[in-house]
């Protein structure tokens, strides 16, 4: 599958936009990217603006051509947001996650990208 960090500006695949604030990749975002590919679908991860998270995965989902963004913070808060929903109201906003719960989190992401039924956060 197709994952990729950095720009994709002149990049024509849909992908679901990933982004963390500052410049120190988050250690979740491994977990999320990898349930992402094994529901097969593409991805791109890189730093945004150092914002309010829920703001932050909905501004990607807007910069995603499949409408999905996340957001994943260093003290492990992953928010999922879908482009049609309001700024305030994302599908997932979960804190203090674990690395199952992350990959959940992430094969989520991806089954809203493909309209499949979703997978649940929690045992």
């Amino acid at each position: 599958m197709s994952g990729c960090r950095g720009s994709v500006e002149e990049d024509e695949v849909p992908r679901i936009h990933i982004w963390y604030p500052g410049k120190v990749e988050p250690e979740s975002i491994a977990a999320v990217e990898h349930s992402i590919e094994e529901e097969s679908v593409s991805w791109v991860i890189q730093s945004g603006p150092n914002n309010d998270p829920v703001a932050m995965a909905h501004k990607a989902a807007i910069a995603s051509s499949l409408g999905i963004g996340v957001c994943v913070t260093p003290d492990s808060r992953i928010v999922i947001h879908d482009e049609r929903l309001q700024e305030d109201d994302p599908v997932f906003d979960n804190s203090e996650t674990t690395p199952e719960q992350a990959e959940r989190l992430g094969s989520n992401a991806a089954r809203l990208a493909k309209g499949i039924p979703l997978k649940p956060i929690s045992d």
